[in-house]
């Protein structure tokens, strides 16, 4: 592509164009510094406007970085005006993707500009892999409405509190839930599988009982274990993971704690664990010990022979 390379004052450029931007939470300060020292090896990448200002294509990050430094013009490369929307932003992308990886959010600011221009089927067979995504239709819905979400929420998906595949579930809920839904999540500092199990709890308990999520995250229960100062962290989401579960299964949760008190009743070694049938499901149940010799082996199955006849555990493994 022919440009001309030209002095630009910065007062000209229009910043609040974001049309071709693809950067998202980035740290000005290590630019700054380089171009204090050695100024701007690569000049920002520019398009003519209608109204005469001129529009980054690339170059967010050194044009910002420029006017934070105080300077008044920079060298600019400029493109033809006639230069379509398309091929303009396809300039941005691979300037991007050439020399640096995308972050989560970014990734999404890339998708959503892509469907401007191109089909789904082709986005996903030609770009996803260049943004390190795996060519699947999956992982273009789970990222595309990551861009969507509200500053903090993105603050924390780039820190690693929120998974990408919860905050693409908190995009689909309406405010007022997702405020909630995500400040609890990132608050505990969660895993990726009980983030996904606090998800679904929450949502099914709101649709069964007919109430919003946010709602059921207000709860008094919920938010006076929040407000316990005798528990740290992990206590505190284990608690209200605990508590959503009992929520949304209720029967399921009241059999296992009768099930958990009768068989503490039963005194049983404290290496040996018996399983109940899955969701109480069947009479399958499963039984574990350990053991360091055939003698050991010998005189646990011996003594969990001599249990079989107690009532108890009878009553317990019959149901």
């Amino acid at each position: 592509m022919h440009h001309l390379t030209r002095p630009v004052h910065l007062e000209a450029i229009d910043r609040n164009d974001t049309q071709f931007l693809l950067s998202y939470g980035y740290n000005l300060a290590p630019l700054r510094e380089s171009i204090s020292r050695i100024g701007v090896l690569n000049p920002p990448l520019l398009r003519q406007k209608g109204d005469g200002a001129y529009q980054i294509i690339c170059g967010y990050k050194r044009v910002h970085a420029l006017r934070e430094l105080g300077s008044a013009s920079t060298p600019c490369a400029i493109v033809s005006p006639a230069t379509g929307n398309e091929e303009s932003f396809l300039l941005s992308f691979f300037d991007n993707v050439s020399h640096r990886e995308f972050n989560p959010i970014e990734k999404s600011m890339a998708i959503n500009k892509l469907l401007s221009y191109f089909s789904e089927e082709r986005i996903v067979r030609d770009f996803l892999p260049l943004l390190q995504l795996q060519p699947h239709r999956t992982q273009l819905e789970s990222f595309k409405p990551l861009s969507s979400l509200a500053h903090a929420v993105k603050g924390a998906v780039l820190a690693g509190t929120i998974d990408v595949r919860t905050a693409s579930k908190l995009a689909l809920l309406d405010p007022e839930s997702r405020e909630a839904c995500s400040t609890l999540i990132a608050a505990l500092r969660l895993s990726e599988s009980k983030q996904a199990a606090l998800m679904e709890y929450v949502s099914e308990s709101a649709l069964r009982e007919n109430i919003s999520i946010a709602a059921i995250i207000s709860s008094p229960r919920l938010q006076s274990v929040l407000a316990d100062e005798r528990l740290n962290l992990p206590q505190k989401g284990d608690a209200v993971m605990g508590l959503l579960r009992r929520r949304r299964f209720p029967q399921l949760t009241a059999k296992e704690g009768e099930f958990a008190e009768r068989l503490k009743r039963l005194r049983l070694p404290p290496d040996v664990c018996l399983k109940h049938p899955a969701f109480f499901e069947g009479s399958r149940h499963a039984l574990t010990f350990h053991f360091s010799s055939v003698k050991a082996l010998r005189e646990r199955l011996h003594d969990f022979d001599s249990r079989l006849s107690d009532p108890g555990l009878v009553a317990l493994l019959e149901g």
